[in-house]
């Protein structure tokens, strides 16, 4: 037999942890600006030369990466638990 209490009261928020604005809790609306910067990336890359055109090829897979990672970012389940 189980005698017990279960405490059913809301934690004290804790320090910094403020509520995310509206487009950060949407995960489809977070990596929208980093999408935008991967094209500008490779529209740079095919109007410039060898160099540049290397750099912008790099930087478009990086903000493309970036934005995956920011899609998965608190979906994993356990980011928010707390014990």
């Amino acid at each position: 037999m189980f005698v017990g209490l279960v405490d059913s009261r809301k934690p004290d928020p804790e320090p910094g942890d403020e509520r995310e604005s509206m487009w950060l809790d949407l995960p489809e609306l977070r990596p929208w600006r980093w999408y935008v910067a991967t094209i500008l990336c490779f529209v740079v890359s095919f109007n410039t030369g060898s160099v540049i055109s290397f750099v912008a090829v790099v930087a478009g897979m990086c903000c493309f990466f970036w934005a995956l990672t920011t899609y998965y970012q608190g979906n994993d389940g356990l980011s928010q638990h707390r014990q």
